[in-house]
This record gives structure tokens, C-alpha cells and sequence, in this order.
């Protein structure tokens, strides 16, 4: 029997639904009501339904956005009704499941409508849907309306309205509110000018240095956040220039109006671009207070010693730091001095020693800085003992470890130690950018963490800061502590999704990724990595009479990759290149991979690639990878005559591509900037570009070898192409609980060289489909252009990508919520050998790129819920097809219908998908 799985979910809610209520009626029937008189009821509440804000008009244009500003009041609201698209189930699930508060029903004898007493016990699941799913009334209470607008009304101060004015209006109809917040702003009170004080001198110098990067600008507005912020940055300056005690209650900001210059307003014109309106100004002092009632010079802390136990917890700040024998002295040892010249940025620091050469100050205030500086070329160098430091060492980092023994408890030699020892001494020591003679910087200690986290193989690094015991009084030993992390990690990923061909023929497609990792298998913090990526399309319903063994009736399609690599967290190759590309966080990564493809009994092929590659960020916006060397050789397929005769009358491009083999010996390159996402309210970008380059390096060499004959590999040509893909997507906040993501994905391959007048390789070419593409399409079954598949031979590849996707995503609760989404796109081929040259005006079934693109792109739709485990998000969508590019089929009149508008009626337009992770 064949049951709808679309309806399941809706039918098990009802039933939950209609068994709760039903269960508190039976209840109320067996109980009588109380001996209580009832009490009768007084219709006198409302429910608010909306908030309004109306900006009374003013002589001042408010320069602000106004939509921030009230998004920002909107957060103020503490009387907010449910506006989700939503809301009605929400509410209907609150009122069915209410079995926390009293009804009202009608007494007879009263002739009133009266409370009933009656108290009803609810069951857990009426409790989760009341309080988790369901919204109930929001009642109308005038107290926390007033409390609202006059929190309006301090936010609005915070924000430099010092002359806001804030009331409401209470409109009531039916039993319905709305409320309305009358808003008067006023002129804001602008900086007029910012003056920097400290009795320190030595602060007073810092503060004079770093006053260009200031956000307390003329003009600027005086609010609590700019404030803040401003004090935030001379805390972190300050603090960076080895003032350890140093805190911004010593920063004390104080505004004086009466002094300030009075600005007449005057509007804005083509020869004067700043817009005046009369506001008030105000001056600023800006004071750095003393340390103390005693003394007015703030401490400046060098660091001592710096203790790093890669091991475990052996030294705590009341224990005397005592040279163990286990323990190893990290010194630097100069083989040559070399003078340098710096540039110096913003908040970088100069040191006493250098020698400025060259100032300038950019119009944003920022003051560059060429320093010419001693850089000498050291060595890091790991000594077992004291005595066999060098009169020119300097010790940086003592590291302190667990004393270990021998089977027979006695001391273990070096080469014991070092079998024992959890990671190298260089490698955690790299780590660790404090060093011992050193001023403190809190940046320094920012960093630190940030590189022993990026090991990946400790666990809740912290550094502490101690007074030294036998050094100077401003002296501080630092103390950098963490735990081994574990060495080995398993996991699995899954997917999971369902297409219906026939009535009497679906398919079910599994996708798993299986990875096992070594974190730390040369005590370096290098990963070894093994990976099984494989996916299988099987058939429900077996076909035993046109298919002779059980692999060919029950698989559809095969897709299996495996790969081991190794990850290296820093750059192996030529240190120009690292300084060339200005490379944060570096890593190196090598791979070894075999990929196996097998539809049924059609097809069969197998490829093995290599790749080294490199990956660093810049700054925490910016991420590039490069792959120098990719080499990919793809063998010749296995294909079946019958096959292979299909492909060739009704899928060409994949015949072509499947009838050789193929050497790929490429360079890649991506660039990927991402803006962080704001909680509340606000936009989000994410780009990503790839670039591919196959055989240029081979084919110069192929040119100075022999020009009159083709360079082969194994009796295989090599391929030389151009590949390059786009990524856009920006998403944007409505509330936090509902946002809208979209995504543009654009891409195009383009032969020449040795392979003009050739075919590409199927496996660079672009597919749509499957969960995280085009989700009404199985992975390859659309395109390209209009195309009809044939089946047996859904195998669709193009040479030119366009898609778009976009989604609603909102939050029920904390960790449920669901979504809306639309598709769009499609594949065409371009300037392949069974095309004509260049783009065709008219493309009669060939897939082909032509001006009609828009003609041919595929359209779908559906809902989707997510579950948002913190860890993991499951993820479960029901995508439904809206277009297809190659019609549906033929309507009475001889036309072909290309919409959808019977959901359930065509078969094979929708699909039921399990994945892990969100889409895009």
C-alpha cells in the first residue's frame, strides 16, 4: 500500500493536537464545578495587536537611519505581539493546548458568562506546545507601556537627544490596542572639539601618538557608545604599551557646552558640503587620572620568565617557580645583525630603539611611520640544561614538563623523553609570541591563545600573569597553561533524499562522509586525514527483467571518493612567497585521492589526483587557498554498447566526455571575503571567486621539447582550460529570530590550447541538483538548456552555471524553527565541438548557451525544517518543482506545459530531503 509521505507530519500534528484537547474535555466532564460562587466576568482587557512610532515633526532632520533607529527602539518594546507569518498556527496551538489558565463559560443561572474553577493538569506534551510552539494574546498593561516610553526616552539620551521627549497613545477598538509612541527627538549634542590630558607624561605622549584614530571626531555626536568605545581602544593602546594595571576607570571624559562654539544653521549647498542645523556643541576633556593619591606615573611591566606547560596543570600562581630537571630552555641565538626599514601602522608600536625616517598622516588621522630597525636573524635553539647556554643566548620560554621514567623508575634517557613528550618544544614555542625581556602587551596575550587554539591539539589554553619573586618590583613571570586535546577524531555526516519516478518506481539517494583524523602524528600539530566521501542512488523498487545481476537492479548510481592527506599548521616552501602574500595563519596541505563514479552497469570511471596546497587568512575577513600543483588522471571508461549508443543519439556532451581519457595538470586559486553577521538586526556579505588554470606549464614545456608533436602521459593528452566560479550571498537579519539568505552562483569553462576543437573533461564541468542545489532536482538530472533527458541517461553537464537561491528562515524556539525557499537556474554548453561556434540564436533541444537564457531556467520551491542541536543542525525539506526548462508534457491543444501548477498530480516534481547543515 502506497502511502503520501507530504501529509504524514500535518496528520501526526493534528492527532497530537485533537488527543490533548479531547483528553481535557474528558476531564472537565468528570468534574463538577466548584461550591465557589463564580466570579463574573469584566470585559476591561485589550490585546495590543500593533506599535506604532510616529516622529512628531521637528525643525531638525534627524541625520540618523531612521530604520535603525527604529529597530533600535523596537527592541525596547516589553508589550510585543507575535509578528511572524505564522502567528494564526502559533496562536491556534497556544488556545488548544491552555490548559494553564482559567475558562469562562456561560451560567445559566447567573445569565453571565463566569470563570470556571475548574483546574485542568496537563500533560508534557501540551506543556511543549504551549510554551515552545505556541504564542499567545499579548494583554494590554499600562504600567509596562509607560515604562517603555520613558526607556525610550534614556535610550534616546544615551544616544545624545538630551532634549527627547517620549509619550504614547492608546487607541482601543474591539478589544484591540494599539499603541502609539509620539517621539520628539530633538537637536543632538555634537563634539566641538576633543582635548587629551594626563599629569603622566609618558601617557600624555601615547595619548598625543594615538589621538589620529580617534572616534571622538568633530561633528561626532556624544553618545554613550561612542564613549565607550573610545575609552575601549585607549584601554587596549594603553594596556599594549606595558601598562598592566592600566583599566579605563583611570579615563575620564567630561563635556563642557558653555564654552563651546555656537553654530549658526545654514543649508547645504554645492560649494559647502557640510550641512549645519544649529546643533549644540560641546568640549571635550578627555583625562588619563594618576595610578594613585601617591604616586602619578602609571607601572610599566617588562615580562621575567615565561613557563609553558604543554603537558598539564603542574605550576599555579602560589607555587615557587622551581627549575625542574625535566625542564628545557628555548633560547634565540643571533647568527647575524641586519638593519631594516618598518612601516608602521595605527596602534604598532615604536620601540626605543628605532629610528623614524619618515612620518605622514592620513586624512582618516591614522599616522604611518618608516622606523628603520635591528632585526637580526635568529635561531631558536632548545638546551636541556643551564650550562649549556651561550654568553649571546637569550632565554625566551622555559617549558616545564611531567618527569619521566624508565620501566625500572629510573630516569629515562633523550630518546625516551622525547617518545613521551605530547608535542615538540619548537612547535609549541612558535606558539607562544610573549617572550621573556619583553614590555607586556595584551595583544601579545591575545595572540598567543589564538595560535594555540589554531593547533588544534590543547584544550583550554589561558595565560597568567604573576609578580616575579627574586626580579625588579615591575616584573611579571607569565604563565601559559593548557591540556592536551585528544589526538584522534571519528565522525560521520549523512544525507538522506527521496524521488518518485513512477507510481511504481522511486529511488532513495545516501550520501555519507566518514573521516578518521590523527591530530598531532609527527608531535607537530600535523593532521593525517583519511576520508571515504561515497553517495548511492538505489532503486526501491528493483526491476529484475532488464537488469541480469543484483548490483545493476538495485543501484542507480555509485559515487565514491577516497582521500588521505596531511595538514601542516605553517608554510613549507619558499619564505618570499609567505612575504609576498603578507600570509596569516599559514597552512600546507598535501593530498592523495582516488574517485570512483558507477551507474549501474551503463558506466564505470575511475580517476586518481594529487594536489599541495596552501591556506592563510588576512586579517578576519579575508581567506585565500592556493594549489600550485593539482594533477588529475582520469582513465578511460568502462561503457556498456547499449549505453553507449543511448548517450550518443540522446546525451552527446556526456558521450563526448566519456569516450577518452584525460590529464589534468592544473593551478587554482580562491579568495573568500565574509563581513560578520550582526545578532540583532543588519546585512551580511560572503564572496568567494575560483580561478582554474589547466595545462600552460605543460604546454610551454611540450613547445620546447618537440613543437611538431603533442606531449602524452601514459598514451594520455593533457587538458588546458580556463574554470571560474562565483559566489555571492548575503544575508540579512529581519529579527533575531527571522532572517533572509540569498545566494548567486555563477560559472563558466572555456577550452583552448591543446584542447581547442576537443571536449572538457566531465568532471570540471557544472552540474545542478541535488541538497544543497537545485533541491526538486535529483544531483545531475537538469540541463542543459531545455535538453530532454532520456532515461537511463541522466547525466546532465554543462559548460555555463547560473543559479539562485534564496530563503526565509525563522525560529520557533531556540532550536526549532523552519524555513521558505526558491530556486532558479540552470547549465548550458558553450562552443563544444557538437555546437556551433559562438552563442546560437536558436537552440532547438541542443542545451545550448543563446539570448533566450531566461526562456530555460528552472524554477522551485518548498519548506523545510530545521533543528538546531547546537552541534549539528538537521535538517529536513520538502522541495516541490515549480519549471522545468524541457516541459512537463503536452496540453490538448498540441503546446507543452513548462509550469507546475498541479503539485501532486505530475509525477517526480517533488522531493523529500535529510541532510546535516544548512544548505548555503
Amino acid at each position: 500500500m502506497k502511502y503520501k509521505f507530504e501529509h504524514f507530519s500535518l496528520i501526526a500534528i493534528l492527532f497530537c493536537f485533537i488527543a490533548s484537547s479531547c483528553g481535557n474535555q474528558k476531564f472537565l466532564r468528570s468534574h463538577s464545578l466548584s461550591p465557589e460562587k463564580p466570579r463574573k466576568r469584566v470585559f476591561d482587557e485589550y490585546m495590543v495587536v500593533k506599535n506604532k512610532f510616529n516622529f512628531l515633526k521637528q525643525n531638525y532632520k534627524i541625520q540618523e537611519d531612521f530604520d535603525n533607529l527604529s529597530y533600535e527602539l523596537s527592541s525596547i518594546l516589553q508589550q510585543s505581539p507575535d509578528r511572524s507569518l505564522i502567528r494564526a498556527f502559533r496562536q491556534w496551538v497556544y488556545h488548544l493546548n491552555d490548559t494553564l489558565s482559567y475558562p469562562y463559560k456561560y451560567n445559566k443561572e447567573h445569565k453571565a458568562i463566569m470563570l470556571d474553577t475548574v483546574e485542568r493538569k496537563p500533560n508534557g506534551l501540551q506543556k511543549w506546545l504551549y510554551n515552545k510552539v505556541g504564542s499567545g494574546p499579548m494583554i494590554l498593561d499600562t504600567a509596562l507601556t509607560r515604562r517603555t516610553a520613558e526607556s525610550m526616552q534614556r535610550f534616546l539620551n544615551q544616544k545624545s537627544y538630551f532634549n527627547a521627549e517620549v509619550s504614547y497613545d492608546i487607541r482601543k477598538v474591539r478589544h484591540r490596542a494599539i499603541v502609539t509612541y509620539n517621539i520628539k527627538t530633538g537637536m543632538p549634542l555634537l563634539i566641538d572639539t576633543v582635548s587629551w590630558l594626563s599629569k603622566d607624561t609618558l601617557i600624555k605622549e601615547i595619548l598625543e601618538d594615538i589621538k589620529g584614530l580617534t572616534v571622538l571626531k568633530p561633528r561626532a555626536t556624544i553618545s554613550s557608545n561612542n564613549l565607550s568605545l573610545e575609552k575601549k581602544r585607549l584601554t587596549l593602546a594603553i594596556r599594549n604599551r606595558g601598562y598592566y594595571n592600566f583599566n579605563w576607570n583611570y579615563i575620564v571624559i567630561q563635556a563642557d557646552t558653555a564654552n563651546a562654539v555656537k553654530v549658526n544653521a545654514h543649508k547645504k549647498s554645492m560649494f559647502n558640503k557640510n550641512f549645519e542645523q544649529g546643533e549644540p556643541r560641546a568640549k571635550i576633556y578627555l583625562e588619563v587620572l594618576p595610578f594613585s593619591d601617591t604616586s602619578i606615573s602609571h607601572p610599566i611591566y617588562n615580562i621575567c620568565n615565561v613557563y609553558i606547560t604543554p603537558n598539564d596543570l603542574i605550576l599555579k600562581a602560589h607555587q615557587k617557580r622551581v627549575i625542574k630537571k625535566d625542564s628545557f630552555f628555548v633560547v634565540e641565538r643571533t647568527i647575524r645583525d641586519r638593519q631594516k626599514i618598518l612601516v608602521l601602522k595605527g596602534d604598532d608600536i615604536i620601540q626605543p630603539k628605532d629610528i623614524i625616517r619618515k612620518e605622514k598622516i592620513r586624512k582618516n588621522g591614522e599616522k604611518i611611520r618608516w622606523v628603520e630597525r635591528s632585526v637580526p636573524r635568529l635561531k631558536k635553539v632548545t638546551l636541556n640544561s643551564r650550562n649549556d647556554i651561550l654568553p649571546g643566548d637569550k632565554v625566551i620560554h622555559i617549558i616545564l614538563r611531567k618527569i619521566v621514567k624508565n620501566k625500572k623508575d629510573e630516569e629515562a634517557n633523550v630518546k625516551q623523553k622525547k617518545k613521551k613528550y605530547y608535542i615538540r618544544d619548537k612547535v609549541i614555542s612558535d606558539a607562544v609570541s610573549i617572550k621573556a625581556g619583553d614590555l607586556y602587551m595584551y595583544k601579545g596575550t591575545q595572540e598567543s591563545v589564538h595560535e594555540i587554539n589554531n593547533l588544534g591539539v590543547f584544550r583550554f589554553p589561558r595565560i597568567e600573569y604573576v609578580p616575579t619573586p627574586n626580579g625588579p618590583k615591575e616584573c611579571l613571570d607569565c604563565l601559559v597553561k593548557m591540556q592536551p586535546g585528544k589526538k584522534q577524531e571519528f565522525g560521520v555526516d549523512f544525507e538522506v533524499n527521496n524521488n518518485a519516478t513512477t507510481v511504481y518506481s522511486s529511488t532513495i539517494g545516501l550520501a555519507t562522509n566518514i573521516f578518521y583524523r590523527n591530530k598531532n602524528i609527527f608531535k607537530g600539530a600535523e593532521v593525517f586525514e583519511v576520508s571515504v566521501q561515497g553517495g548511492v542512488d538505489l532503486n526501491v523498487n528493483p526491476d529484475s527483467t532488464t537488469k541480469d545481476n543484483l548490483f545493476a537492479q538495485t543501484v542507480n548510481l555509485l559515487d565514491v571518493n577516497f582521500e588521505t592527506s596531511f595538514y601542516f599548521p605553517r608554510f613549507l616552501g619558499f619564505k618570499f612567497l609567505r612575504n609576498m602574500f603578507k600570509m596569516e595563519n599559514p597552512s600546507t596541505k598535501l593530498s592523495l585521492g582516488y574517485h570512483l563514479l558507477k551507474q549501474s552497469s551503463d558506466f564505470q570511471i575511475s580517476s586518481f589526483y594529487t594536489k599541495i596546497g596552501y591556506e592563510w587568512t588576512k586579517g578576519n575577513e579575508h581567506a585565500f587557498k592556493w594549489n600550485p600543483a593539482l594533477v588529475n588522471l582520469t582513465l578511460e571508461p568502462t561503457l556498456d554498447d547499449n549505453f553507449a549508443k543511448s548517450l550518443e543519439e540522446n546525451n552527446l556532451p556526456l558521450y563526448e566526455s566519456l569516450k577518452a581519457s584525460f590529464l589534468i595538470p592544473s593551478m587554482d586559486f580562491s579568495y573568500t571575503y565574509s563581513t560578520p553577521e550582526n545578532k540583532l538586526k543588519g546585512g551580511a556579505w560572503f564572496f568567494k571567486s575560483y580561478f582554474e588554470v589547466s595545462g600552460n606549464l605543460v604546454y610551454l614545456l611540450d613547445k620546447l621539447i618537440d613543437p611538431n608533436k603533442k606531449l602524452q602521459f601514459l598514451g594520455v593528452d593533457y587538458s588546458q582550460y580556463f574554470r571560474t566560479e562565483l559566489d555571492i550571498r548575503y544575508s540579512y537579519k529581519l529579527h533575531k529570530r527571522h532572517s533572509v539568505i540569498s545566494r548567486l552562483m555563477l560559472g563558466v569553462i572555456v577550452p583552448y590550447g591543446n584542447s581547442e576543437g576537443t571536449d572538457i573533461p566531465f568532471i570540471k564541468r557544472f552540474t545542478l541538483g541535488g541538497p544543497s542545489s537545485m533541491r526538486a532536482w535529483n544531483l545531475r538530472y537538469l540541463g542543459p538548456g531545455n535538453n530532454v533527458s532520456s532515461p537511463g541517461a541522466e547525466f546532465q553537464l554543462g559548460d555555463l552555471r547560473f543559479e539562485f537561491n534564496s530563503e526565509y528562515r525563522f525560529m520557533f524556539n531556540s532550536w526549532i524553527g523552519g524555513a521558505f525557499f526558491v530556486d532558479i537556474g540552470n547549465v548550458w554548453l558553450f562552443n563544444s565541438a557538437y555546437t556551433d561556434p559562438g552563442i546560437p540564436l536558436q537552440t532547438p533541444k541542443t542545451g545550448a548557451f543563446s539570448d533566450k537564457f531566461y526562456e530555460q531556467l528552472a524554477v522551485g520551491t518548498g519548506v523545510g525544517l530545521r533543528v538546531d542541536l547546537s552541534f549539528f543542525i538537521f535538517r529536513f525539506d520538502f522541495a516541490l518543482q515549480l519549471r522545468e526548462p524541457e516541459g512537463y508534457r503536452y496540453r490538448s491543444d498540441g503546446t507543452i506545459q513548462y509550469w507546475n501548477f498541479d503539485p501532486f498530480e505530475i509525477e517526480n516534481r517533488h522531493k523529500f530531503i535529510i541532510a546535516i547543515g544548512y544548505p548555503f
